[in-house]
């Protein structure tokens, strides 16, 4: 490993940084002196016990002022080193944001995970390392200068053994950073494999291969948490370590000082503040330990962020001079000058010297056939491509452009934004009315007046279009004097492409527009052409019938709100239960890890109790040999201490991530099990919400939150008993330090806290959610110039995330500073109660030292406890989030619809099925009472073809859903083979359909990848297969052009290819498949006439055995004989059934 690598790894203190830490410094001095203060007070105490008078007193009050010092130092650091983590992590994500959106990768879930989930580790480093550095700074040193005018033979002790913990430490910590970082690689590749899962799950459930990616998932997930673990185990095994120097070091000075006391060289009171202090000694360097390696994330975080953020700045192309302003660019033609785009694994450039000139508010038309290069100039003229870049060589310059002032329209838009009003009025630019006013009216010219509220997810691919038109629109509105179109008019129906027509035609002259098109409706608006390589022919679309002015309701599935309950007034029963069932996997080990946990902090109990005895019965000067018991007792609690708590932190957190991956792989069956009744589910930033967001806070949480009450509880009821079977007069002191830290404190926490905690990983969830939708639609926020008003508003979201954590933080730290001042005073309190009985000589002063020592030993156990409560409602709405989603049980609008259920139907069925029948079929969304199509009659054999055809909103996504069987008949029935679709499962029914999207995804791999999952890995397609599917497909000499042929990547969603070679590789892939029933939704989109003409040829060809469902806008595509079903739309105020019919088509 270099030394410069190691530079970029280690994370530098910066300005705000240093503050932190002087001002932590200056805490842990304060800290420092009230351990001090707390010593000298127990000591004296103790020693005056058995004469009791003004002694005992002033040690008493000393005590109270060390309480009430120390509680004021722990509740200082908790708040201080939170402020500063929420300063760092705002900065940082606003750097990284800015950093992706320049990016061109398309690696979304890694980068996300990184500026969210990743930061937020930064918490652990500023609450645990920069404390606790500190502490090592100043603590030893005034602890040990108290000791050394104390006592200089246990001062030298401790200095010779101190130096071995940080060498230990930092030994381990260089073994174990390597691993961390594979941790970190590990779960950003799971992240980006998720993200592409989800984007292209319409594919996966077409295909069949749903249940195959669930081994993969569960593949990766295994080795995410193989790799944790031995992280964990290292770290672990180093903090067991750590433990077990200390231990051994305090057991040396306090058998030195016993067998000095017995030897009468030395006091009591001398020797009890010895014994207290010197635990103190180790416990900075203990806790830098743990905290270290527990910070080793956010260590690795903080590193891979700043390695992020200096990455180059792309280089553009654009050539606008060096002093050349926007409104000098204004009423500039637009020139592209010898361009020459190569990509790698190309033989050929996609543009080769490419020179043209756009004419200022002219309309320009951008022709060609598919994959000719239409999209690359437009992304040229876009500033999307840079010369610096891996994947393609650019040369060249284009000048006339401001890249403040473009509107973008691309062929697959992406939302960044909670509704389709909203996602308007970011690309409007104000807040003002006349927008909201401007807003509305756009809607209602696009048709989309119905949809205003809805989830832009959510919106069918077609009604997509008309929004990113609508959001284009604005911006023009805004200021923009360059508009680029790349075919704006795919998978619309007649009607509103015409509306799309006519918008475009009312902005010709207003402002340069540059259209990459294969429709003949929107070439007859360009005042010129510029045609790349042969000419194509465009396709006409049919004539549209019925009024243009009607607002139309849109099909869009209404999905229920999974939400919409309030987790935290959810009953505590209900969360017990649904974390019970969350550690099914693995119940057995997390039952036994609280067993060790509650031993392991016994021990802790008993070794301070031990270690108290031990030296007030030395001063007593018995016989060594009445000692040796306590003296091995020591050892043997200082030893198991240390090996219980490295079993029980392995176990839990073995258990946990077992428990996770089950959970990831149950969340990914309900994102498959849903299918296409929710289009929302598809976005990448949900599946990372809830298989990394979602999944990683219950695996957190469930610890955090679980076992430090039921390890306090059972140390609770243990000291009780022990404590009353020693002594108990005194047991009433004990009750009440455990109503005040097991009760009032909580309480009090929770009360002051007010929800900020658990409103703080709402906000982390909405924040990951954002980041991820951020990175997907970067290329439309960068290129229409808006990527800064979104920045913002992540901004405003992660403003009022550092709020709440800053509010979160002041109730923790205040629960913490109330835990350790109720466990000192209790000390204090005990030896007042324990004073008049060892007069009375009633108790013995040894075991009144136990007594006295007993609540400062239960101060860890106990403060754990105010974390635990804290997070408790973030646990309750993440069980409540993630229970919801995976639910067995089915919400009561969704009863007798949803199909994919274990008991409906068990029959098989018989391959290959010979005919479909669709008889009186009525279907609608489930949680919609009005019906989306009613009265659905057709029958298909082996062969032949049916024809669905219909305007937006009509039903023909939820007539691919009935057959697809996620979707159950409300009325009338589905016949496969004559039997009725509910004597089948919905997977043994998709077993046997395959189906091929509007947009079919790919997967960001090989061409070679992407065809291979069209069938399972035992039956993988071979090489000569692949490539005669894509000769059908009319991409037979494109493939053969390239140097890496099948091995060629396409990029994220085949960014690599232009919009005709994606849609083909994706119909060639579902030939491939060979279902019996097939399902091709608009196969032809951004194919120009002769190639979709070519394309259904060979598709009949190919599928002439086939049931076929041809969902299309081209009425052209059908031929004699075909079975023609057409959907009328219905409007938003009417929802009488649609009029359908089956008719031969007459040619």
């Amino acid at each position: 490993m270099t030394r410069s690598t190691e530079r970029r790894r280690r994370p530098r203190l910066e300005r705000a940084d240093l503050r932190t830490v002087y001002l932590l410094g200056a805490v842990s001095a304060v800290k420092g002196l009230s351990l001090i203060v707390i010593a000298e007070a127990i000591a004296r105490g103790i020693s005056a016990l058995p004469a009791g008078g003004e002694t005992l007193r002033d040690a008493v009050l000393w005590g109270v002022g060390g309480a009430l010092l120390r509680a004021g130092s722990s509740w200082a650091s908790t708040v201080v080193s939170s402020r500063a983590a929420v300063g760092v992590k705002e900065d940082l994500r606003q750097r990284l944001a800015v950093t992706a959106l320049s990016d061109s990768s398309g690696v979304s879930g890694s980068t996300a995970v990184l500026a969210t989930r990743g930061l937020d580790q930064l918490d652990e480093y500023y609450r645990s390392v920069l404390p606790a550095m500190t502490n090592v700074a100043v603590i030893p040193l005034l602890l040990g200068a108290r000791i050394l005018f104390a006592d200089w033979l246990s001062a030298l002790i401790i200095v010779v053994t101190i130096p071995l913990v940080p060498v230990f430490m930092a030994l381990i910590g260089m073994h174990t950073r390597d691993k961390v970082d594979a941790a970190s690689t590990a779960l950003g590749r799971l992240s980006d494999n998720l993200v592409e899962l989800a984007r292209g799950l319409p594919v996966l459930i077409g295909l069949g291969r749903v249940e195959e990616q669930t081994k993969t998932l569960r593949t990766i997930s295994d080795d995410y948490r193989a790799t944790t673990m031995q992280t964990l185990r290292t770290a672990f095994m180093s903090s067991l370590a750590l433990e077990l120097i200390s231990t051994i070091s305090v057991a040396l000075v306090a058998v030195t000082i016993g067998i000095r006391l017995i030897g009468g060289s030395l006091t009591l009171e001398i020797g009890l503040l010895v014994l207290i202090l010197a635990p103190e000694c180790f416990a900075p360097f203990r806790e830098v330990g743990a905290a270290f390696h527990a910070a080793q994330d956010g260590r690795a975080a903080l590193a891979r962020a700043r390695e992020f953020v200096a990455r180059p700045t792309p280089a553009t192309i654009l050539v606008t001079g060096t002093e050349v302003t926007g409104a000098e660019v204004i009423g500039a033609e637009v020139r592209v000058d010898h361009v020459t785009l190569h990509f790698a694994g190309r033989s050929e450039p996609t543009l080769n010297d490419f020179s043209a000139t756009f004419a200022h508010n002219r309309t320009t038309l951008v022709a060609g056939q598919t994959g000719s290069g239409k999209s690359s100039v437009l992304a040229l003229l876009g500033g999307q491509l840079a010369s610096n870049t891996d994947g393609y060589e650019l040369a060249g310059s284009v000048s006339g452009v401001d890249l403040r002032r473009i509107a973008w329209v691309s062929q697959h838009p992406q939302t960044v934004s909670a509704s389709v009003r909203e996602e308007l009025a970011l690309y409007g630019g104000n807040t003002s009315p006349e927008l909201a006013v401007r807003v509305d009216a756009v809607l209602a010219e696009l048709g989309l007046a119905g949809l205003a509220d809805a989830d832009p997810a959510r919106l069918s691919p077609g009604e997509l279009r008309r929004l990113a038109l609508g959001r284009a629109v604005l911006r023009v509105d805004d200021g923009a004097t360059l508009m680029l179109l790349d075919e704006p008019t795919a998978h619309l129906d007649a009607e509103s492409a015409l509306i799309v027509e006519r918008m475009i035609e009312r902005l010709c002259g207003t402002v340069t527009i540059v259209i990459a098109t294969h429709e003949h409706g929107l070439a007859e608006l360009a005042s010129s052409v510029i045609t790349l390589g042969e000419t194509s022919r465009l396709r006409e679309v049919e004539q549209a019938t019925g009024p243009l002015d009607r607002v139309r309701r849109g099909e869009i599935e209404p999905e229920p709100d999974r939400e919409s309950a309030d987790p935290v007034k959810a009953q505590t029963w209900g969360t017990v239960r649904a974390l019970w069932e969350f550690l099914s996997p693995s119940r057995a080990t997390f039952v036994f890890a609280v067993l060790l946990g509650t031993l392991s902090a016994l021990f802790a109990v008993s070794l301070t109790a031990v270690s108290g005895w031990l030296i007030v019965r030395a001063s007593q000067e018995p016989a060594i040999m009445y000692l040796l018991v306590a003296i091995i007792g020591v050892r043997f609690f200082g030893i198991g201490r240390s090996s219980l708590r490295y079993a029980e932190r392995l176990c839990a957190h073995n258990s946990i991530f077992q428990a996770a991956t089950e959970l990831r792989v149950r969340l990914w069956r309900a994102l498959g099990r849903n299918g296409i009744t929710s289009r929302g589910l598809f976005r990448g930033s949900t599946a990372v919400d809830y298989l990394v967001g979602a999944t990683d806070d219950v695996r957190d949480l469930s610890y955090r939150a679980v076992m430090p009450p039921l390890v306090a509880a059972c140390v609770g009821i243990a000291s009780i008993i022990a404590v009353a079977l020693l002594y108990a007069p005194v047991l009433w002191v004990l009750l009440v330090l455990f109503a005040v830290c097991l009760g009032v404190v909580p309480v009090v926490t929770v009360l002051v806290d007010r929800s900020f905690s658990q409103r703080q990983h709402t906000l982390q969830s909405a924040l990951l959610t954002r980041f991820v939708a951020m990175l997907g639609a970067s290329r439309d926020l960068r290129t229409n110039a808006i990527d800064g008003r979104v920045r913002r508003s992540i901004a405003e979201v992660d403003a009022e995330l550092g709020a709440a954590a800053r509010r979160g933080a002041w109730a923790l730290g205040l629960g913490h500073a109330l835990t350790v001042l109720g466990c000192c005073l209790a000390a204090m309190g005990m030896l007042v109660v324990c004073a008049p009985f060892v007069l009375s000589g009633g108790l013995a002063v040894e075991l009144a030292a136990v007594f006295v020592l007993l609540p400062l030993a239960l101060i860890e156990s106990m403060a754990a406890v105010v974390d635990a409560v804290q997070l408790w409602p973030s646990l309750a709405a993440a069980l409540a989030k993630v229970a919801g989603f995976v639910g067995d049980e089915i919400p009561e609008s969704m009863e007798g619809q949803a199909a994919d259920l274990e008991t409906i139907g068990r029959e098989t069925i018989s391959s290959p099925v010979r005919t479909l029948e669709f008889s009186g079929v009525t279907a609608g969304w489930p949680g919609v009472v009005a019906p989306t199509f009613s009265d659905v009659s057709f029958r298909a054999v082996a062969g032949e073809w049916v024809m669905v055809e219909g305007p937006s909103g009509s039903g023909k996504s939820t007539l691919l859903a009935v057959a697809l069987g996620f979707l159950q008949p409300r009325d009338g029935r589905l016949l496969v083979d004559g039997r009725a679709s509910s004597n089948y499962s919905g997977s043994e029914l998709r077993r046997h359909v395959t189906w091929c999207p509007q947009e079919g995804h790919l997967f960001d791999s090989t061409l070679r990848g992407n065809l291979l999952i069209s069938r399972a890995r035992g039956d993988a397609p071979s090489e000569p297969e692949m490539i005669a599917a894509l000769e059908r497909v009319g991409l037979g000499s494109f493939v053969a052009s390239l140097q890496n042929g099948l091995d060629t990547r396409v990029g994220s969603e085949g960014e690599q290819l232009s919009g005709g070679q994606r849609q083909r590789v994706a119909v060639a892939r579902a030939l491939l498949a060979g279902g019996d029933i097939v399902l091709l939704d608009e196969p032809t989109a951004h194919l120009d006439a002769d190639a979709a003409e070519s394309l259904m040829t060979d598709l009949r060809i190919a599928l002439s055995d086939t049931i076929v469902i041809l969902v299309t806008h081209h009425s052209v595509e059908a031929k004699t004989g075909d079975v023609r079903v057409r959907l009328a739309a219905s409007t938003a105020t009417d929802r009488h059934p649609a009029r359908m019919f089956e008719q031969p088509v007459a040619v």
